[in-house]
């Protein structure tokens, strides 16, 4: 099928920020763009012709950075995003029992819950979750996916099954809180879903994503199974990609925590990385090396001003993030890192400094980079270092980052303007499922850097706020030079992919706080037209 959509507001994201009129598809790629008035003499040349009455046209939105698979597994677990007590947490959870009573799972999973959202603003305890049940094991994972809490059950099963002094330092017997690399032996508890299963929770997560404009994403799927089956993982997609059954791009964000594991897929070629087509590919490295700001668990160089003891959790230590970063050079695989405190991220940029060749042409990276300071952002400059950014944060972090870590300190955090204007690489994602990935609500914080109640009023640290044009670019064309597929995708250019999106309302001329309400009306992924409510 060859589309011609005219009479639009058609924004490319090229080199010049050109707009047109005219955009024509030829199977799946664009072969024209132009004007009204160049109708007449070209469309004879395709079978349908679209009129989008004067909307707006982008290039499909790319998450930089997000959990499709996670996303899918959490939709068939308890969701405590809206319990604000622990009551509301209890009640939640003994309806799910009730009505899953003969059809339980031998462990009962949710995720969701945030200490600052609930009533009582304190992390629940082994002793909350024994209210709903003493007999069957119980985890639930902070929002972040960073903490997770158990019953008296669990952590009996936990003794069974380990002997209790090889368990880790991240896992609170008195407590029932388990931090960071603790997760790791409580998911032992679970059982992995089946093949046929992953794949449809693939599918259902694509779905979604579609109806929200996103196009391409690059996921972290590798530890969203609670047993981080990677080679399962790999299979799903693998599967679905050769089948033509992927409808959503996506590059692999590979995370590793056991260095020997990495190297042994690497060396025996079971990894292939920057492999595959251009609905599936194996892309970076992923490293974990802290936590998040919300659990207090992101490492920072001083103290928590709100927990003067706590320096957060660093999950590799600075020998095992050196030979990580030093064997992925050697094997010019690209890296892309989490680090949320500052701490983390200048122990990111001293390796990269150590190991990676000048100009970075692996493109390497760090992931959510949010506690930012002048002497990092230079060296990120120096470095040439990728940033991939999550502005929908600000709709909860503006509300803790000051008592997290001072007023000071904060001014220089979610530095996206600061990035964009020192010539940074940011791209934009959401870490669904810690928040969702509706793109509108992206860029709106990021262009007003308010919450999605429009708090405050002039903005968090406004000299922070992104245009809508720069926004926009992070959401498309950023995201593909970060995946090595600026030269076919992100951008509304003859040659390229046909992957764009309608929009109901023209977010370049609305007033900025009303870009959150508007919605995708129309997503084309490789020339296909996958949803339309035009």
């Amino acid at each position: 099928m060859n589309t011609l959509f005219i009479n639009g507001e058609i924004f490319s994201a090229n080199k010049n920020n050109d707009f047109f009129q005219v955009i024509g598809i030829r199977e799946n790629t664009i072969d024209f763009l132009g004007y009204n008035s160049d109708i007449k003499d070209i469309k004879a040349n395709y079978d349908s012709i679209i009129d989008l009455n004067g909307k707006l046209m982008v290039p499909g939105f790319n998450d930089s950075h997000m959990h499709l698979l996670g996303y899918g597994y959490a939709k068939h677990i308890i969701n405590l995003n809206k319990c604000d007590s622990f009551y509301e947490i209890i009640k939640t959870s003994k309806n799910y029992i009730s009505k899953n009573k003969y059809n339980l799972p031998k462990v009962i999973l949710g995720r969701g819950w945030n200490q600052d959202n609930l009533v009582e603003k304190l992390i629940p305890t082994k002793e909350i979750l024994d209210k709903i049940s003493t007999n069957i094991p119980i985890i639930f994972t902070r929002a972040c996916g960073h903490i997770a809490v158990c019953n008296s059950e669990a952590l009996n099963l936990l003794c069974n099954n380990f002997n209790k002094n090889i368990l880790q330092n991240n896992l609170d017997f008195k407590t029932g809180i388990v931090k960071e690399d603790g997760l790791t032996i409580l998911n032992t508890l679970v059982e992995n879903p089946t093949l046929n299963e992953l794949k449809e929770m693939i599918l259902s997560t694509c779905d979604e994503l579609i109806t929200n404009g996103i196009t391409s994403v690059q996921s972290d799927d590798f530890c969203a199974l609670p047993n981080r089956d990677c080679k399962l993982v790999l299979q799903a997609f693998h599967d679905l990609a050769s089948e033509d059954k992927l409808p959503v791009r996506v590059y692999e964000q590979c995370l590793f925590s056991n260095i020997n594991e990495f190297k042994t897929l690497v060396n025996n070629k079971d990894l292939q990385f920057h492999s595959g087509n251009n609905f599936f590919k194996l892309g970076p490295l992923k490293l974990l090396l802290d936590g998040a700001l919300g659990g207090r668990t992101a490492y920072l160089n001083n103290p928590y001003k709100d927990d003067l003891n706590n320096y957060g959790i660093s999950n590799l230590s600075k020998e095992e993030l050196d030979e990580f970063v030093n064997f992925a050079n050697k094997n010019k695989i690209q890296i892309a890192v989490h680090a949320i405190g500052d701490k983390a991220i200048d122990w990111v940029l001293d390796s990269y400094d150590k190991f990676t060749e000048k100009y970075n042409p692996l493109r390497h990276g760090i992931i959510h980079c949010q506690l930012t300071t002048e002497k990092s952002l230079k060296k990120m400059v120096d470095l040439n270092t990728l940033a991939y950014i999550q502005p929908i944060f600000l709709n909860y972090d503006i509300h803790i980052v000051e008592n997290r870590i001072g007023y000071d300190n904060a001014k220089f955090t979610y530095a996206f303007n600061t990035m964009n204007n020192l010539g940074i690489n940011i791209s934009s994602g959401s870490d669904a499922p810690v928040e969702h990935f509706n793109v509108l609500h992206g860029i709106y914080c990021a262009v007003n850097r308010k919450d999605l109640c429009k708090f405050p009023q002039n903005g968090w640290f406004n000299n922070e706020c992104l245009s809508v044009l720069d926004s926009v670019k992070s959401f498309t064309i950023n995201g593909s030079y970060a995946s090595f597929d600026d030269k076919i995708k992100g951008s509304l250019e003859k040659g390229k992919l046909a992957d764009l999106v309608v929009l109901s309302k023209n977010i370049f001329k609305i007033d900025k706080e009303y870009i959150k309400d508007t919605s995708v009306l129309l997503t084309m992924i490789d020339g296909i037209i996958r949803y339309n409510n035009l």
